[in-house]
């Protein structure tokens, strides 16, 4: 796999699972922190969950700009 082709497959990755749990659609941060939660993992809170959801959407939006997308 050349490195275009994987920086295209984990920013698209990145910006699309971090849209969705920042943006919360279909209770998608409710379900993954709450299943987080259940085994003690991080992250704590529905909001950290959504924050960190909107971080991996910017830097996969970063990574897709960077690989000329």
């Amino acid at each position: 796999m050349s490195s275009q082709a994987f920086d295209l497959m984990w920013g698209g990755v990145a910006l699309v699972g971090g849209g969705l749990l920042a943006t919360n659609v279909r209770g998608a941060a409710d379900r993954f922190q709450a299943m987080s939660y259940a085994y003690r993992s991080w992250p704590s809170s529905v909001i950290t969950c959504r924050v960190i959801g909107g971080v991996f959407a910017l830097a996969g939006s970063g990574v897709l700009v960077d690989a000329g997308l």
